[in-house]
């Protein structure tokens, strides 16, 4: 007899969760949930072992996805481990809707010190997201498949606390580059 592993009431929770929110860590779980992080780990930890979730790790956290018959590509789950951070989201959405801006721009629009958006920008970069072009003497940066990064945005949005998401779906599809 098969075992139902969305039986237990808890479990059940966090997977809707992870179902609806691909993309977050632990703790993001435990509080959207007001759960203990031990609650939340054992079953995490449970849901992994029978491979009904499948973790990434995004260099700082352990990010969570539902498993289900290869649902989300492995490329999805790259973007949103990136969306799912805060600095990386909004570096993003800043590229999407001006491609080609310099480091000096990001820096300004993100709010952060030149170190701390190069750091991002190198693992946005390295992930395939983002690519650095040369601009005679300047290196100004556009977003790689802008379409799917604008997609993960639009559909997740309700899942990010974040209102610049919400203004950014709203831009971008004012610009006619976003399909219902």
């Amino acid at each position: 007899m098969k075992e139902d592993h969305l039986a237990h009431e808890t479990r059940k929770r966090i997977y809707s969760l992870i179902e609806s929110s691909p993309g977050l860590h632990k703790r993001e779980i435990a509080r959207a949930l007001g759960m203990s992080l031990s609650t939340i780990d054992y079953h995490l930890h449970y849901m992994e072992k029978r491979k009904m979730v499948v973790a990434k790790s995004d260099g700082k956290y352990k990010r969570y996805f539902p498993r289900k018959e290869m649902e989300m590509s492995k490329w999805d789950r790259k973007i949103l481990s990136m969306l799912r951070q805060e600095v990386p989201r909004r570096i993003l959405m800043f590229l999407l809707l001006h491609p080609k801006a310099i480091h000096k721009e990001i820096c300004e629009y993100v709010g952060k010190a030149p170190s701390t958006v190069s750091f991002h920008m190198k693992k946005l970069i390295k992930e395939g997201i983002v690519e650095e072009i040369s601009l005679g003497k300047e290196k100004a940066y556009v977003v790689l498949n802008e379409e799917k990064v604008a997609s993960l945005l639009a559909t997740y949005k309700e899942t990010f606390v974040d209102r610049a998401v919400d203004k950014f779906v709203s831009t971008w599809a004012d610009f006619g580059k976003l399909n219902p």
